[in-house]
């Protein structure tokens, strides 16, 4: 490495243990596996959002500087737009591959404890340095990871083999389905967001093996999953940590665009709850998520103040919440559903459930699917999700 980039990747690994975001174990992996070795020499930034293609190429040949400042940065770097195929100014609408920010990376590695020779299932390759990274600790013949992309595939195997992990097992594939050819597994870790675990990934770890993987929803990203797979077959576990990743190439869902949702108001009101309540706390918003499928939720800022958006796309629903200096707030909606109403009444179930936290969940995959349940709530007051 260079005097330069070395600088920047000490700096960055010991600016995350000094705020104790990385365990020393996964700081020394860093450093062994330089992150600029996998990411790809074109990187997609987010300009001003003012509808249509608002990804735009850097490139490395262009803007050295700027390009490995960003890849040492703890931030996620957008490395394909558009599944490949973007606009012909380079410029794309929809993130579809990414380098994850190096915190969330070795807070899911340290959950996941690998451990020397553990074989470790790895669901999305990406650029391939989380799979390098896990080779680094448990031996790269060890890593079986799965891409449903070819041409992210294809980068991830080249940086692999140019960087000592010619070893690591590459399919290209539906990570959904996991790699039952070299099953089973210690370790199974997912790099793309899901509403549920799929069940594959349980029947393939051993009994006493963990599985790791951001859980997902529309309105809030619950967060990171840690389940143990027991000897019945089933597996549980809590949420861990926040993290916002791309839904499985079959659970993806596009950027809503205002002109999904056409219809002027039908309904006219106010409200006192303020909108940070139901989308800033990440508490009750995962409440909020968990038992309204299909929601989303956008903000649109106006200096300090702004305007909450709530969309349900199947029913073509919307409702608006115009934050003002004071309540009450001013409400509109129109479309079949009441959003503001159906989120107002989860958020208040959130507070009469004795506003759980997010270690408060329990999660449990069995061959019918995954339940999110409060945990010590009786099942007649709380809120299951089945998937």
């Amino acid at each position: 490495m260079s005097d330069r980039t070395e600088a920047l990747s000490r700096r960055l690994t010991e600016q995350l243990i000094g705020e104790a975001r990385i365990t020393q174990r996964w700081a020394a992996a860093m450093r062994a596996v330089p992150r600029h070795r996998y990411i790809p020499d074109v990187i997609y930034l987010h300009e001003d959002y003012r509808g249509g293609n608002d990804l735009r190429p850097l490139h490395r040949q262009t803007r050295p500087e700027r390009w490995l400042d960003l890849v040492y940065s703890d931030t996620s770097i957008n490395t394909q737009v558009d599944d490949g195929h973007p606009d012909q100014d380079g410029a794309g609408r929809e993130v579809t591959s990414s380098s994850s920010q190096p915190t969330v990376v070795a807070e899911m590695l340290a959950e996941l404890g690998p451990r020397p020779g553990d074989r470790v299932l790895e669901i999305g390759t990406g650029t391939g340095w989380n799979a390098a990274l896990l080779a680094h600790v448990v031996g790269p013949e060890q890593i079986t990871t799965v891409e449903i992309d070819p041409s992210v595939a294809a980068g991830a195997r080249a940086a692999l083999d140019t960087n000592g992990y010619g070893a690591v097992t590459l399919i290209v594939g539906d990570g959904a389905v996991g790699w039952p050819d070299r099953a089973p597994y210690d370790r199974v870790i997912g790099t793309a967001g899901v509403t549920a675990i799929p069940y594959a990934w349980v029947a393939q770890t051993v009994p006493g093996g963990r599985i790791v993987a951001p859980i997902r929803n529309t309105y809030q990203p619950p967060g990171i999953a840690v389940l143990t797979r027991h000897h019945d077959g089933t597996a549980s576990g809590r949420l861990a940590g926040p993290a916002a990743f791309m839904a499985l190439r079959a659970q993806r869902e596009p950027r809503i665009r205002s002109s999904e949702f056409p219809d002027p108001p039908e309904l006219k009101s106010t409200t006192d709850l303020h909108p940070s309540h139901v989308a800033g706390n990440r508490h009750a918003a995962t409440a909020i998520g968990l038992q309204l499928p299909g929601v989303r939720w956008v903000w649109q800022p106006a200096g300090n103040l702004g305007t909450l958006w709530l969309y349900a796309r199947d029913s073509r629903s919307w409702a608006s919440v115009n934050l003002l200096e004071t309540p009450p707030y001013p409400v509109e909606q129109a479309g079949p559903r009441r959003l503001a109403e159906e989120v107002e009444e989860a958020y208040k179930w959130w507070q009469r459930a004795g506003e759980p936290e997010i270690n408060d969940w329990l999660i449990v995959v069995d061959r019918h699917g995954q339940r999110i349940e409060l945990n010590a709530w009786p099942a007649s007051h709380g809120f299951s999700q089945p998937q």
